[in-house]
């Protein structure tokens, strides 16, 4: 009953997931291609810089949510209320500090903007002027949006998916209606902050309608061992994803610094399609993390090995075939939408799909590590990548451009997270030899080469240029990756679970309703 519940909470929050990021990413993507025709790239520029600035500033937070969320999936699992009202407690209070201490940071940035940014952009508006309304934008939202926890921790993050979705198509609808009227970035970004703000306080009012208890005044304290043991986890936490921010959120700056704030913007064209497809997936697949969680504290370790495994081959599956689909596809895209000149080269798409792949690939490992609660051990991992990522990108980028700054990233992945999470879960919790893991790694990690090579090579062969030439390239990128997986991995267990468990179900409900 408990496993029939976990799935129907599963299901529920991957097809809302997947439903609300395609309406966000439908949005994101019109509102660039509005921006771009009403302002420019350095604009665009501009923007993804400080959004990498603030994402770095923000990772005081990182730890916190984690952290207090895995202490509740057991008080929800056992329908401990007042638990769960002392953790929301310590939750609130956290936030805010956390929001003051993000705004200061934030202003300490300011003098060091020149820096940062190697050639000043062609842009109006005062640049600490737009730094600052990013950097209100960004602290104000701790204030309101802790009560998200408690609608995660009971799996009905399809709620949260539903009303971002609302106030993300409306936000862009106004921004699409004043870009075009006034051509004014500030005007902008006021947009956004006043739909962050509205968003967060319509959150924690439906969290409070939901859970009435949130409201009750008297609140225990938590026990001081209690609290260390938070405490600890999220020490641990904050440093752990400090290394993940500083290599997947540095680089823009990266970019900014060493070549120019205009590749930023024409980068920024990139990593939306990325990201918005990388939206999607995440959302699916993120849908299952509470359910993992739910699992981890109730579960046996046989059946969480085998549930990883098979988490593992599905991202396999879909980040493979999508990063194979970006390399043959995201130039011609870009010039077809934007024109030939916003495009940046092979070399570039190759290398933020290598390092979208590889991140795609050690996600199951960090879900597990996150809602199994192994926060402290491997402390050392988010130096190692992050110093890695600074040092490769700098020399990377002298002999690649900027190809070599997304070069760096990937290789820090795969010598720091990639390998050590997987690692910790078997020692730590499934007891069985990571050697398994690598062994399908390494099979992933070929196929997932030859697929690459098979489809560029084709795709090479096509000289036609525009539309009829990127839908031969598509009809390339969907037939090579997926024949060859199909051919490769048809007799393996976790493919006849997808295929048996998950998609025939969901192709039958849908030929029910065609019938219907």
């Amino acid at each position: 009953m408990e496993d029939e519940s976990r799935t129907k909470h599963t299901l529920r929050n991957v097809k809302a997931g997947a439903i609300v990021q395609l309406v966000n990413k439908f949005m994101a993507f019109l509102v660039q291609t509005v921006f771009i025709k009403m302002l420019n790239t350095e604009y665009l520029g501009v923007n993804g810089l400080f959004t990498n600035v603030l994402t770095i500033l923000s990772f005081t937070e990182l730890g916190i949510g984690t952290a207090i969320i895995f202490n509740m999936y057991k008080p929800v699992a056992s329908k401990d209320t007042e638990k769960i009202k002392c953790l929301m407690k310590l939750y609130k209070s956290a936030y805010n500090t956390i929001g003051i201490v993000v705004f200061l940071l934030g202003l300490c940035i300011i003098p060091f903007m020149n820096f940062i940014i190697k050639d000043a952009p062609n842009i109006k508006e005062n640049l600490n002027l737009i730094y600052i309304l990013f950097l209100f934008n960004t602290a104000s939202s701790y204030f309101f949006t802790y009560k998200k926890s408690i609608i995660y921790a009971h799996q009905r993050q399809s709620i949260i998916d539903n009303i971002d979705s609302v106030f993300y198509f409306c936000r862009s609808i106004l921004q699409i209606i004043f870009l075009v009227i006034t051509k004014n970035f500030i005007i902008y970004l006021i947009i956004q902050i006043g739909a962050t703000l509205i968003e967060n306080i319509f959150i924690s009012y439906k969290a409070n309608k939901m859970y009435p208890y949130l409201k009750d005044v008297n609140v225990k304290k938590l026990e001081k061992s209690e609290k260390q043991s938070i405490f600890e986890n999220v020490k641990s936490l904050v440093v752990y994803k400090f290394g993940g921010v500083i290599m997947n959120g540095t680089d823009n700056i990266l970019i900014s610094s060493l070549v120019n704030v205009n590749t930023v913007g024409l980068c920024s064209n990139y990593t939306l399609v990325i990201n918005a497809i990388k939206g999607i997936i995440s959302s699916a697949l993120n849908g299952v993390t509470a359910s993992v969680g739910n699992l981890n504290a109730v579960g046996d370790p046989k059946q969480k090995e085998k549930v990883f495994y098979q988490i593992t081959f599905v991202n396999y599956i879909v980040y493979s075939f999508c990063a194979i689909a970006f390399m043959v596809l995201l130039n011609p895209f870009i010039a077809i939408w934007l024109g030939q000149d916003y495009t940046l080269g092979i070399a570039v798409s190759i290398s933020l799909s290598v390092s979208f792949f590889i991140e795609g690939l050690r996600n199951p490992g960090y879900t597990y590590r996150t809602t199994l609660g192994l926060f402290q051990k491997a402390k050392s991992t988010p130096y190692i990548g992050a110093i890695t990522n600074i040092i490769l990108s700098i020399l990377l980028c002298k002999l690649f451009g900027v190809a070599g700054i997304f070069i760096a990233t990937a290789i820090a992945q795969l010598v720091s997270y990639s390998w050590i999470d997987p690692y910790l879960i078997h020692k730590y919790e499934f007891k069985t030899p990571v050697s398994k893991y690598f062994k399908k790694y390494l099979v992933y990690a070929v196929v997932f080469t030859i697929s690459i090579l098979i489809s560029l090579g084709l795709s090479e062969l096509i000289k036609v240029d525009g539309i009829i030439g990127f839908i031969l390239k598509v009809i390339i990128a969907c037939i090579v990756p997926n024949i060859i997986n199909l051919f490769v991995f048809r007799n393996a267990e976790e493919y006849k679970e997808l295929t048996v468990k998950i998609l025939a179900p969901i192709l039958k409900k849908i030929l029910r309703k065609i019938k219907k």
